[in-house]
């Protein structure tokens, strides 16, 4: 039994160790590589389809609307449509009084990734003009530039882009302030780190940019629960690399606590397995067959545990090697297990740093001891199929405020 422990902690230091050093890169070459916003000033040409997927959303948004509003780009090159799919409430209303274009959907296939489908295929038949498409979430605040950093960085021919996904009330409480730091580690240090070497980020929902030679060319192919990670996976073998974009911001109304964010948190991990057992696997296959350092780096990404199940991984671990310290043949594990968790709090004092205020962060470092447990839990159930449901909404408070991460 002791051996069998010794060996079990051996696994999963080794991973983690693995996963660890690998964000550190990233995390290095993304402070290294720090995107600035241009000073040059050019004419805007391009015209963007805004497409804002809709499920009973009539609380939320009327305030999306209005940040599209006060976007900093032309308002003749913008048309926005929102796609009120099997609403029961006022989000069909809500949409037209915001100024958008509204498509009622009441039947065919559920979830977003058919709808967004859906609604693709209306507007081609309608004969709405763009050259890139811009999807963002119901409740969501885009940042008033975001359309002119996706139009910077297509430009430069990066077709596909993934913004950066922050939280308009990162300080409202401890979770949020726990989440607030992981999206730094996500968006800036990791997906940064990326587009430094040239590797592909993943989509993430929302806050993304199409140009419309991919839109034509793939159109919208994934329907899963996690149709962002289906869709990235399809991109990638099909060799359209995912630019992480650091300047283009939307600002999601991140849930009070472990309650509200449950049931969307449980969806998301479900998803990202359905997606990971096929997609890492296809990924890393080609990857090696056609010499394709991107793709195999997708299937790390797609394989990597998030930074909490990595966390409590360690702690397991930890604790094993405590029982495991006085055998002398795995001493080794306990001087392992605490440079790995000295590793991931190094991590995620990086991320609080690279927040608007770090001190609030800190402030919500206990809240980790009830967070860890409810986010392992989460994972567990994700993997083993809970949660498999359609599209649903998650009950938030509106989405007022807007922050900027320090980054």
């Amino acid at each position: 039994m002791t051996n069998l422990f010794g060996i079990i902690c051996l696994i999963v230091l080794g991973v983690i160790s693995f996963f660890s050093l690998y964000q550190l890169g990233h995390a290095i070459l993304a402070i290294l590589y720090k995107t600035s916003p241009s000073d040059q000033r050019r004419a805007r040409t391009t015209r963007f389809l805004i497409l804002i997927p809709a499920h009973n959303e009539e609380d939320g948004l009327p305030e999306t609307l209005q940040s599209l509003a006060a976007l900093q780009y032309p308002k003749d090159l913008v048309h926005i449509v929102v796609i009120a799919d099997r609403c029961a409430d006022d989000t069909a209303r809500v949409a037209r009084a915001g100024g958008a274009q509204c498509l009622e959907r009441n039947e065919g296939p559920g979830g977003k990734g058919a709808a967004m489908s859906w609604a693709m295929q209306v507007l081609r038949k309608e004969g709405v003009v763009f050259d890139a498409l811009v999807i963002v979430d119901a409740d969501c605040l885009a940042d008033s530039r975001l359309l002119e950093a996706f139009d910077d960085a297509l430009a430069k021919g990066h077709e596909v882009q993934q913004g950066y996904n922050y939280l308009s009330n990162p300080w409202e409480t401890p979770f949020t302030r726990v989440i607030a730091v992981t999206s730094v580690l996500r968006n800036f240090l990791f997906y940064g780190g990326k587009e430094a070497i040239g590797c592909s980020a993943m989509l993430s929902g929302t806050g993304m940019c199409l140009s419309r030679s991919v839109v034509d060319q793939h159109g919208w192919s994934a329907f899963s629960v996690a149709e962002d990670w289906e869709f990235s996976v399809s991109l990638l073998l099909n060799d359209v690399v995912i630019h992480f974009n650091p300047l283009a911001r939307v600002f999601a109304r991140e849930s009070k606590g472990l309650k509200q964010a449950s049931r969307q948190r449980l969806r998301w991990a479900t998803g990202k397995y359905a997606v990971m057992t096929n997609g890492a696997r296809r990924l890393f296959l080609q990857g090696l067959a056609r010499g394709k350092v991107n793709l195999i780096d997708g299937a790390v990404t797609l394989a990597a545990p998030n930074y909490s199940s990595q966390a409590s991984m360690t702690l397991f671990a930890l604790v094993c090697s405590l029982f495991l310290s006085q055998e002398p043949a795995w001493g080794f594990l306990l001087p392992w297990s605490l440079a790995v968790l000295g590793s991931l709090g190094g991590y995620f004092l990086l991320g609080a740093m690279h927040t608007q205020s770090p001190l609030k962060t800190l402030a919500g470092i206990p809240y980790i001891a009830v967070f860890l447990p409810w986010r392992l839990s989460i994972e567990i159930l994700g993997f083993l199929g809970f949660g498999r449901k359609g599209w649903g909404r998650t009950f938030r408070d509106s989405a007022t405020r807007r922050n900027t991460p320090g980054t």
